[in-house]
């Protein structure tokens, strides 16, 4: 496959990191640059980066937000529930942190930040986070003992 044919090497999945982020029972969502539509804070973790490395700088970088990571929440193949087609294996990784403080800058990716209850979620980045996902990420506040979700 030609987008592959500068790789070496065995080729690997991709990694994408979603932060859940709470603040008085409402998730912190940013509203991305690329498409004006509302995601949880994430990106593609960095090389040599670890996975709450990862999930600290999404959140600082997109939301102004300081965070420290708690508990995995799920980890889903992304398509196996997103309705589009990926060119290569995408690994969906929900983090779980407790917010220290946030306040939003400007930045090159997102243009806004807020918090919002289930009730009343915002239009969604669905490449990037689908309601059920965010439904499993306020599930899992709930539960001090959640079990990981994973494909």
């Amino acid at each position: 496959m030609d987008l592959f044919a500068s790789g070496t090497g065995y080729q690997t999945p991709k990694v994408d990191i979603r932060a859940s982020v709470f603040k008085d029972d409402k998730i912190l969502m940013v509203r991305e640059k690329i498409d004006g539509a509302w995601s949880l804070p994430g990106g593609w973790a960095d090389v040599n980066t670890s996975l709450s490395e990862s999930a600290v700088r999404e959140c600082r970088e997109e939301a102004g937000a300081q965070v420290k990571p708690k508990r995995v929440i799920a980890i889903h193949q992304a398509d196996r529930h997103y309705d589009f087609p990926y060119p290569y294996t995408i690994y969906k990784i929900f983090v779980e942190c407790e917010l220290i403080e946030n306040s939003f800058s400007a930045n090159t990716e997102t243009l806004a930040a807020d918090f919002y209850a289930i009730d009343s979620l915002p239009p969604l980045s669905k490449e990037r986070n689908t309601r059920e996902q965010i439904e499993l990420c306020f599930e899992a506040k709930k539960h001090l003992l959640f079990e990981t979700v994973f494909d």
